[in-house]
Formats: C-alpha cells, sequence, structure tokens
C-alpha cells in the first residue's frame, strides 16, 4: 500500500531515501530552499518537488505535512531538523517522524532520545550509522560488507573470492560444501553488475558473494572454502582520532583486541589516552608513509577515519600495500565508493548511506520486521514475518514459483536459523530473510500475501 511521504531536504541522503522510496510505489513529495536543486529533481526523478523556506509553517502545511503518512526531516542543520520534528509532530499526531542530528549534544539529550518525550518520533545520526558498520564490519574477518540482523544472530557478509578457492569455475547447484558449513551465496557481483544467483551461477575469481551467515556458522571454514586464511592475530589500527574512532576503539577495546589509533593533535592524543583505557593512541602524522608502513604491518584492520575522503583513500592504499590484511576507509562521495573496490580498498563506509540504510530500518513495519541496503543500495533484504494466512505456508521453497528477482537467504524457527533448501516449507510464525533489487518490494509483498 503505497503511502504519502515527505522529505525535508534533498541533499545526499534526502535524495538517495527519495530513490528507494518512489522505487517502491510510495507518492513523494521533496521540498528544499535551493531552487537549482528542485529544478533537478523535476527534470529526473518521479516525484513532486517544491521549492520554498522549509522552516515556513504554512508553507509545509500547505505542502501537505498534516496529511502525510511519513516525514522525514534530513537538512544540513540539526537545529532546524529538530525545529521540524516538532513542528511536523503538533500537526501531525499519526505520522511517523525521523529527524537526522550530527552534533553530540543532542543525541547525548533524553528529551530528543527518549522517543515518548517526542511522541514517539525518531532522532538518529549518521555518524553512529557509520560506527555501528564499522562495529559490524569488525565481528566478521575479511568482509568488505556485514548486514545484521535479529541483533548480530545472523548476517549477510560480502567476500572477495581468493584465487585459490574450490568454488571458482562450478556451478553452484554442484556446491555443497557451503551448506555443510551452515551458509549460502545469495548475491554475486561480477565486476560491478549484481546478480542474484541460480544453480547454473558459476563463480570466477574475480568475483565477489555475499552469504548468510549464522550465530553457529563457522567462519575459518568458510573462509577456507572462499580461498582467504582465517586471521590468526588480529590488530585493528585507525588512522584519525575523532569521535567514530574514540566510540569505535572503546567498544573494541573491551573484547581484548589490540587497537591503535594515529592522531595528529597532541591534545586530542592526551583526551583520547584519558578515555581509553587499553588502546595505544601514537601522536604522529598518520599521512607519513613511514609511519604507515610501520603500523600497518601485522594490521588484521586499518581503518581511514580522518576529516577527508581523499586522505582515507589514499591510507587505505597504502595500508594495503604495506601488509594490512583489510582495508576500510570513511567516504561519502559517490565515485570514490564505486571506485574502492578495483582500487583494492575492502570496505567503505558511508555516514550517508548508512543514514538512509539506518531510516529504512526503522520504516519496517507490518510483515517486514527489518530491512536493510547492500552493497550501497544494489540490493535490499527484507527479513519478514509468515503470516497464517499467506499463500507459501505449508509449500516447499522449491514449489513456490519465487520470482527470479527474489532469494530467501534464511529461514529461522524457534530462534533457530537455517540454510534454506527446496524441500524446506515455512509456517506461521516463522521468519525469511529475502535478498532482492530495490523497487521489488511491492513483488515480494504479493508474493507472502493472502492465499
Amino acid at each position: 500500500m503505497s503511502k504519502e511521504i515527505i522529505i525535508i531536504g534533498a541533499g545526499v541522503v534526502g535524495i538517495t531515501l527519495a530513490r528507494n522510496l518512489t522505487g517502491e510505489g510510495h507518492n513523494v513529495v521533496m521540498i528544499d530552499n535551493d531552487p537549482s536543486v528542485i529544478r533537478h529533481l523535476q527534470e529526473t526523478m518521479d516525484l513532486q518537488a517544491i521549492h520554498g523556506d522549509t522552516s515556513d509553517g504554512e508553507f509545509l502545511l500547505e505542502a501537505g505535512l498534516a496529511k502525510a503518512d511519513l516525514i522525514l526531516a534530513v537538512t544540513n542543520s540539526d537545529e532546524s531538523n529538530i525545529i521540524l520534528l516538532l513542528m511536523a509532530r503538533s500537526v501531525n499526531t499519526n505520522a511517523r517522524i525521523i529527524a537526522r542530528v550530527r552534533k553530540k549534544q543532542f543525541l547525548k539529550n533524553p528529551a530528543l532520545t527518549g522517543g515518548d518525550a517526542m511522541g514517539g518520533a525518531i532522532v538518529f545520526s549518521p555518524e553512529y550509522a557509520a560506527v555501528e558498520m564499522v562495529l559490524d564490519l569488525l565481528q566478521v574477518d575479511q568482509a568488505f560488507e556485514v548486514v545484521p540482523f535479529e541483533h548480530g544472530s545472523i548476517s549477510i557478509a560480502g567476500f572477495r573470492l581468493g584465487e585459490e578457492s574450490v568454488l571458482i569455475g562450478r556451478p553452484l547447484m554442484e556446491i555443497q560444501e557451503l551448506s555443510r558449513v551452515g551458509a549460502l551465496i545469495v548475491a554475486v557481483d561480477k565486476s560491478g553488475e549484481v546478480m542474484i544467483p541460480n544453480g547454473r551461477t558459476i563463480l570466477n575469481v574475480t568475483d565477489r558473494v555475499f552469504i548468510t551467515t549464522g550465530a553457529k556458522t563457522e567462519l575459518p571454514k568458510i573462509l577456507a572454502l572462499l580461498g582467504r586464511r582465517p586471521v590468526q592475530n588480529r590488530k585493528i589500527v585507525i588512522a584519525g582520532g575523532g569521535w567514530k574512532a574514540e566510540q569505535i576503539a572503546a567498544k573494541i577495546e573491551k573484547e581484548g583486541i589490540p587497537v591503535f589509533i594515529l592522531e595528529k593533535s597532541q591534545e586530542r592524543c592526551q583526551e583520547l589516552a584519558s578515555m581509553l583505557e587499553e588502546t595505544a593512541v601514537l601522536h604522529c602524522d598518520a599521512t607519513d608513509p613511514e609511519t604507515i608502513q610501520k603500523m600497518a604491518q601485522g594490521a588484521s584492520t586499518f581503518i581511514a577515519l580522518t576529516g577527508h575522503q581523499e586522505v582515507n583513500l589514499v591510507l587505505c592504499l597504502m595500508a594495503r600495500k604495506f601488509g594490512a590484511r583489510r582495508a576500510i576507509a570513511l567516504m561519502d562521495n559517490e565515485a570514490y565508493i564505486t571506485m574502492a573496490p578495483s582500487l583494492g580498498i575492502d570496505a567503505v563506509v558511508s555516514p550517508k548511506l548508512a543514514a538512509v540504510g539506518k531510516i529504512l530500518r526503522f520504516l519496517s513495519q507490518g510483515k517486514v520486521v527489518d530491512a536493510a541496503m547492500m552493497l550501497n543500495g544494489k540490493l535490499d533484504a527484507l527479513y519478514v514475518e509468515i503470516q497464517e494466512n499467506s499463500r507459501i505456508v505449508g509449500k516447499p521453497l522449491k514449489e513456490m514459483g519465487l520470482p527470479k528477482t527474489v532469494i530467501v537467504a534464511a529461514v529461522v524457527k524457534n530462534g533457530q536459523m537455517f540454510v534454506p533448501n527446496g524441500n524446506m516449507t515455512l509456517n506461521p510464525g516463522d521468519f525469511a530473510l529475502i535478498i532482492t533489487y530495490p523497487g521489488h518490494f511491492q513483488k515480494v509483498d504479493e508474493f507472502l500475501g493472502r492465499k
């Protein structure tokens, strides 16, 4: 069922959200102060784009604020977004309202983040979303992307194939080794062309694969099948000592993993050293090649979190050259994000794309319990509950007539994850993790619908 959605702020987050939501058949109104941005949207996107003062209450009411099902305040100003949230809640008590903020003082304010005080409206941060994305990556060695569900008990993890992988050159229907270790290949990236595989799909050495993993999945065995060696000694090196690095290090050091932060400001080094008990904080220039060479040697993961995307890209390239097993770069530039895999950068964390993924998860409701983007929006993952009146209840998967654009990546029965096969049946109360292309939510919804 389509919804009436208002997005206030036509930046990267707003436009990416609009692209996803219009693709799912919703009616989207986008509002921005910049007339040139609005003209571009009117020419290129299937939505209603309106130029106007986003702080003008009467203008927003005329744009449909009081009638919208969903209101997203994603301008570049935290203060504006909070005011918009309060304004929207005062005139529309039924809408779901989500506001983006970035400043720590707002996120630490219980009056804003408590939920009840804001009438159930949601305040979120791209920076927090990016931190969570890095921490998810650190839970799965050598993955370039990790999308968790059910608090991490189920994940979709992306890996590069190694040259010695036993999976190369074989149709997936002939590969039994993965199912024996509780894993399933659910998507394949072939040099930028993303596909949902079938039994005849053959893997090549340049492919990147997405695999379902569970809490009991034996990751070392999966890595061996992928032709990758399990990490023996973990060592995390973070270039840049900002707030994100602080949050990540605080979490990792509690797990007993050695963490090193490289920071140029002596004052910031002292602050970090006083807050982090087990992390080694080094006062140095992270862009110095000798420093990178020394620190990258033996690093299981190198994370570039400086405030400059270009610097992060170069640092990751240097770290990989000098021996880091995995390099993660923080960047928002879409060209850099697209280019990164071909340059040898293992993973990219984009606060803006992380924010979009976080919002999509907030919007999940009904049969769809949770949802997330994969591969920078090239795939969607939907975690759905099987309803009693669904037409697929009691049928083996191989007889359901699944669309080619859909694959069931995992099934959860009574809290236990199973890798599905053709003979598995779904019952009311079961949960299924479904992978599909963007814009195919309606097909999934119809597929799960009433008998």
